[in-house]
């Protein structure tokens, strides 16, 4: 609960502050122009923190639910990497993509994966410092279709990589530490990703030697009897969440 409200209280400050500066039109035009983008930027990051809450509240219960279809991951690999592109040149952050387009559809929730791919992206990019690369693939292994999130990243410690996603858990949980968040980020990644059948693992050689994680989906049957059985597997899962 302490490091929840370190986190939602830093960019609220900043809000508040610079609200409180804009109506008394002491800011010339550029100045202006940064405090509206940092309202901005500092807003969508409450209105992401208070979304994860959520999410994770309604694994916990059991309440979260899948929309299922066949889903094409090229183009949510495309779009994904489309919405975080600024975040990664604000960085200078060079981002390059391995992406096999006769990669089968898989069977899952369309907005639930591009969740599970912001995610991992925007993990990539909070911990890969100025300068560092980030490499997305897509490819098909046999009947699973793989996804591979890659940095140049300050890496994972031995120790800490059996744990890196379980939810509440960093590598370095001070409120002084370097880097935001609360620990619920991987967490709903690993959830998401089982709920549709699919399985997530991370590697990494250790601390500031990068990391790479990997998705692996069943791909989408084409017989029509697999494919009914898939859709309730996935059904039924969606409501039943496996405690850590």
């Amino acid at each position: 609960m302490a490091t929840l409200s370190h986190e939602l209280r830093t960019p609220l400050n900043s809000i508040l502050g610079l609200s409180q500066l804009l109506p008394m039109r002491r800011l010339n035009e550029e100045k202006m122009a940064r405090a509206l983008e940092t309202i901005s930027r500092n807003t969508q990051s409450l209105a992401q923190l208070i979304e994860d809450v959520l999410d994770m509240s309604d694994i916990i219960t059991g309440e979260l639910t899948l929309k299922v279809s066949p889903v094409e991951l090229m183009p949510s690999i495309e779009r994904a990497i489309a919405f975080i592109r600024a975040a990664a040149e604000a960085k200078t952050l060079q981002i390059e993509t391995q992406l096999d387009a006769a990669v089968a559809p898989i069977l899952g929730d369309a907005s639930r994966l591009q969740q599970i791919l912001w995610n991992l992206l925007s993990n990539a990019i909070k911990f890969t410092p100025k300068g560092g690369h980030i490499q997305v693939r897509l490819e098909q292994i046999e009947e699973q279709a793989q996804i591979q999130v890659s940095d140049t990243g300050i890496g994972i410690s031995g120790e800490f990589l059996p744990f890196v996603f379980d939810r509440f858990r960093q590598g370095d949980g001070s409120l002084t530490r370097s880097h935001g968040g609360i620990g619920m980020g991987l967490a709903i990644v690993r959830y998401l990703v089982e709920l549709q059948g699919g399985t997530v693992w991370a590697q990494s050689p250790g601390s500031g030697q990068g990391a790479t994680f990997t998705v692996r989906f069943p791909i989408f049957p084409q017989d029509k009897g697999q494919m009914a059985q898939g859709i309730s597997n996935i059904d039924s899962d969606s409501h039943y969440i496996r405690k850590p």
